[in-house]
């Protein structure tokens, strides 16, 4: 058998799930350069000697054979499925217990409702450079370079991991990879599944959960990390319907937990998205970056409800639908050379000023260029949501508005999930990477969620601590539901809440309205807070304690930044 080394070049060793990622669980014998290009290829019998070598003494690294590694991952989306595969991969027969504690169903995450695709560099026109070109220029050259190059570079590897395991992505009838061009991008690169790519990508990663011995799911709530002489020792969860905390330990806690949407008053994001893991980092004084920076996608379906928004993918537009404003006359005209295709930041940015000037509820999305059989070909999905709404996409125009999408910050990461916090990575939307700078490129997440959990993992692999974690323990003590009334009567408004976040640290700012808005977010903490230690640890009190925790941050962000910078722009003259 063989694997994949980055390119023709192979070595002998066993199929894994990720062995088309460029190196095998074992194989660590690339060499990066200083310009991260691959040198030195083991030669079939240099490899065979090695594994011959490990088979016979167990030495993946430098961790002895009888300490088990205990991993708990928060967040059971694409990229703590990811970490959890990788982490059984690269072990071998090391012995390894991971568990993955998710508060809902994979249905219910960012992962799942993901839409338009997967940025990889694929077709002979485009280049490495140009991915990485494009990343920074929508990130305003607040990105990490590093971090970019790696994610950028192991784009195609991933793409071809993917299709090993399984995934269906789109092809033409050559068989070759149908390729969309999103916002910012300068080449088709985009790969996809329909308008389903996330719900595709996580039926591969689930399909291999559910067949390692090594990982089991929780149906548990993480509230808060638990922190002994400067390390990461585990996480206190509640499971549902029952009144006690649970103290579980690990040598390393990942945090996958996702956005922050439901900050907002509208988002494409699901109702789980309320920042828990950041939250959960602030109360454990772990530094975040770059939380001014709050995407927010264009065209969320328009229902004149609050909450969740229904996503139209951006390949809508890259399939030649145009956007307009409330009168019919083209919106993007003369406003970005990318036109309709322009940065998320500029498009959502075009869109809140019209609106504000004209006091429309929305814009329009027109699709009759796409054509009705041709958008329910590519489609689907969108075209079921507007035939509910009563709109027959590919015919009609689509109301839209701006939503908040994306999180471009988090916890602050080195490249490969590390916090400052010894024992505490973080991964996927909740992490701050330094990959996307001011501004994501479109399609660049998912490529994220599968790239960095595989550095982490070799990370977690060799330097864990070998020590045994003590067992988990269940505390008797306060009850975690069951709240008093008085408590709860006291309890912020959530909606008022979102409303001000919404209205002053959405996407257009001022610095009196950011003001404003955090000494409301401060009020809401303390009640919050009180509440909390009084002993009130309901659902609305866990929700609005990590809500009002991550709007403060965001709050706190954006007035750090005086400059006008990417999805954040801020006019400092009150209005």
């Amino acid at each position: 058998m063989h694997c994949c080394m980055a390119g023709r070049r192979s070595c002998w060793t066993r199929m894994c799930g990720w062995a088309l990622y460029g190196r095998c669980a074992g194989c660590w014998n690339w060499v990066e350069d200083a310009d991260h290009s691959m040198t030195r290829s083991p030669g079939p019998r240099e490899c065979r000697a090695q594994h011959t070598h490990m088979e016979r003494t167990g030495h993946h690294t430098e961790v002895k054979m009888d300490t088990r590694l205990e991993v708990i991952v928060v967040g059971g989306g694409i990229a703590g499925m990811a970490c959890a595969v990788q982490l059984v991969e690269q072990a071998g027969p090391r012995p390894l217990r991971i568990r993955i504690i998710a508060k809902e169903s994979v249905s219910g995450s960012n992962s799942f409702a993901a839409q338009g695709g997967m940025a990889a560099v694929w077709h002979p026109a485009d280049s490495t450079a140009s991915h990485v070109r494009d990343t920074l220029t929508v990130g305003e050259g607040r990105n990490d370079p590093a971090v970019v190059r790696r994610v950028v570079r192991e784009g195609p590897a991933v793409v071809r991991t993917l299709l090993g395991m399984g995934a269906a992505f789109d092809t033409n009838e050559a068989g070759q990879l149908v390729l969309a061009r999103e916002g910012g991008h300068t080449m088709a690169r985009v790969v996809h599944h329909l308008d389903r790519t996330g719900a595709e990508i996580v039926r591969v990663l689930q399909r291999k959960v559910h067949a390692l011995p090594a990982i089991s799911v929780l149906d548990e709530r993480a509230v808060d990390l638990i922190v002994e002489h400067g390390r990461c020792v585990g996480v206190r969860t509640l499971a549902p319907g029952t009144d006690r905390f649970t103290d579980r330990h690990a040598h390393v806690v990942v945090l996958a937990t996702g956005g922050v949407g439901q900050v907002y008053q509208h988002t494409t994001n699901p109702p789980g998205a309320t920042g828990d893991g950041i939250a959960m980092a602030i109360r454990a004084n772990v530094p975040l970056r770059d939380m001014a920076f709050v995407q927010f996608h264009p065209t969320a379906l328009y229902t004149g409800e609050t909450g969740t928004a229904f996503l139209i993918s951006e390949a809508v537009r890259g399939a030649g639908a145009t956007l307009l404003r409330p009168d019919g006359r083209p919106l993007m005209a003369g406003i970005h050379p990318q036109g309709d295709l322009a940065p998320r930041n500029v498009v959502a940015r075009t869109i809140a000023r019209v609106m504000a000037r004209t006091r429309a509820p929305h814009v329009w999305l027109d699709t009759a260029p796409i054509g009705v059989r041709h958008f329910a070909r590519e489609f689907p999905a969108i075209t079921a949501r507007c035939r509910e709404q009563g709109i027959r996409a590919g015919r009609d125009r689509i109301p839209v508005m701006p939503a908040a999408h994306y999180l471009c910050g988090g916890i602050r990461t080195d490249g490969a999930g590390r916090t400052s916090l010894k024992g505490l990575y973080a991964l996927g939307e909740c992490a701050g990477s330094g990959l996307h700078g001011a501004d994501r490129l479109a399609s660049n997440s998912l490529l994220e969620a599968l790239v960095i959990p595989r550095h982490a993992a070799k990370c977690m692999l060799r330097d864990f601590p070998k020590h045994t974690p003590p067992p988990d323990h269940t505390n008797t003590g306060a009850s975690a539901t069951a709240p008093t009334s008085r408590a709860t009567a006291a309890m912020p408004n959530s909606d008022a809440l979102r409303r001000t976040m919404t209205m002053h640290g959405g996407i257009l700012r001022t610095t009196h309205g950011l003001h404003l808005a955090l000494s409301r977010m401060d009020r809401a903490n303390t009640t919050v807070e009180q509440a909390w230690q009084r002993g009130d640890h309901g659902e609305d009190v866990l929700v609005q304690r990590n809500l009002v925790a991550t709007s403060r941050a965001i709050l706190h962000a954006a007035l750090a930044e005086p400059l006008s910078i990417g999805t954040h722009w801020i006019n400092p003259v009150r209005k």
